[in-house]
């Protein structure tokens, strides 16, 4: 191959998965995450490779349909591959040979005619990429396991898979990437996330036009996220919309910090940072206390960090049942009084409830308030704050009107803990105190607006 004519020059990121790919530890390698993330290139790049590094070599390019194959890859193809490494492009088969009797086979999963998957039957071949692997049956990725390295040559590379993809909430998620988040993937597969921030060719004036997206579009493909969905029925948090509730939220130095915690230490300890002016909530912050940091002087030793020689006021919520005395630790103390200790400094209040409101009877009002802004309360979480963001996106509703308290366990520790609902959780502890007279009067069922506003909402009571 002429060095010449090669159209493809990776950049940091694409390097990165060249170089997993001829390390031969990985067997599998998926690129995915954000749009233009140069995920098919890379892909391609590594197949043009691999046929020139393995004469007589055989790899199958796969995608949900031809069409969609003409359409995209295809094209791309063309302006990647030097036309002096082609000896033929077959188009009524779709197969590229190579001057060094390499082939590449562009081949349409095409699951809508053929559930079974006969197409596959007899394909030998080294090596596949699944492109944009999200849009196809978990049933084709296995038949290409079974497939790859079937082809017999006298230098034989390694079976390999390589996928590129964007976040979907569907098999790809479960089987890769929750996997890869848990630290339980196999050894010989691997996960590269990729931003499209990562691609250095993009223009900032095209970067600076996405940001008009819907916010769930601009998460999922920009931001490459793979943990937000679109609303597909069941939320509890029903009147949470990411175009309405979320948004830059900045610091006001001059304001108290009200912070709030569930006391929660698997998959992480959480602490959302707000502030409140008048009736306007607005979560400013995130911390997520992650093993070996979940732990309380962990977390408030971040929040001393964040907020260092803020002398405004600090306020303290969250779950009531944590006051009680812990057994675990010296007596007298419990969950709060640690809290309080740590962050003495900053002179804090507490604001705990003596028992925590039914959740379906703050849920509601929480609703209402996302809904409609009852009595006049504002509610906003800056951007930053993806795990409450997602929190509030994919906390489910049980049939009983309480949050369903999906499980999951740790891959590595095999700790089972509660996916969602731990932000959600401390927000609403917060909302139910700071704002008690209007839960008050929700719950009598008076949803007309409030005839006063009371102390608790004024700015110097903070």
């Amino acid at each position: 191959m002429n060095s010449n004519e090669v159209l493809f020059n990776p950049f940091p990121k694409q390097m990165e998965f060249l170089n997993c790919i001829f390390s031969k530890k990985y067997n599998f390698i998926l690129y995915g995450g954000a749009i233009r993330g140069g995920k098919t290139f890379a892909g391609l790049g590594a197949l043009l490779l691999l046929a020139k590094i393995y004469p007589q070599s055989k790899w199958v390019v796969v995608r949900d349909t031809l069409q969609t194959l003409k359409r995209t890859t295809i094209p791309s193809f063309g302006k990647i591959c030097p036309t002096s490494f082609i000896k033929n492009y077959n188009q009524d088969t779709q197969t590229v040979t190579f001057t060094n009797g390499s082939q590449l086979l562009f081949f349409g999963e095409n699951y809508a005619d053929d559930k079974e998957l006969n197409r596959f039957k007899g394909l030998e071949c080294n090596g596949f990429l699944l492109e944009e692997m999200n849009e196809m049956q978990e049933l084709t990725f296995n038949k290409c396991i079974e497939r790859a390295g079937s082809h017999i040559i006298s230098k034989q590379p390694p079976p390999l898979i390589l996928g590129t993809c964007n976040p979907a909430n569907n098999w790809v998620k479960d089987k890769v990437y929750n996997r890869w988040k848990a630290n339980d993937m196999p050894d010989n597969w691997l996960y590269i996330p990729s931003k499209i921030t990562d691609n250095p060719y993009i223009p900032q004036d095209y970067l600076e036009s996405l940001k008009s997206m819907p916010k769930y579009q601009y998460e999922v493909f920009v931001e490459g996220n793979w943990d937000i969905q679109l609303k597909v029925g069941g939320e509890f948090y029903k009147c949470f919309e990411l175009e309405k509730h979320v948004g830059a939220c900045s610091y006001d130095p001059s304001l108290p910090l009200h912070i709030s915690f569930d006391e929660n230490v698997n998959p992480y300890l959480p602490v959302g940072i707000f502030q409140i002016e008048r009736k306007n909530i607005k979560q400013i912050a995130e911390i997520s206390g992650v093993n070996p940091n979940n732990t309380i002087k962990a977390v408030c030793s971040e929040f001393k960090r964040k907020y260092h020689g803020h002398t405004s006021g600090l306020f303290i919520y969250g779950d009531a049942t944590s006051q009680k005395s812990d057994v675990k630790l010296e007596k007298g103390h419990n969950f709060f009084r640690l809290i309080m200790d740590e962050l003495k400094e900053y002179h804090p209040q507490l604001r705990v409830a003596k028992s925590n409101p039914s959740v379906a009877m703050r849920g509601n009002f929480f609703n209402q308030v996302l809904d409609s802004e009852y009595d006049g309360i504002t509610f906003k979480i800056d951007d930053s704050c993806k795990r409450a963001i997602n929190d509030f996106v994919l906390t489910k509703e049980a049939a009983d009107g309480t949050k369903n308290k999906e499980m999951e366990t740790d891959g590595q520790t095999k700790v089972r803990y509660q996916k969602t609902g731990h932000f959600t959780d401390l927000t609403d502890y917060l909302l139910c105190y700071a704002f008690a007279e209007s839960f008050s009067k929700y719950q009598r069922g008076d949803i007309g607006q409030a005839i006063t506003i009371g102390k608790v909402y004024s700015k110097n009571s903070y």
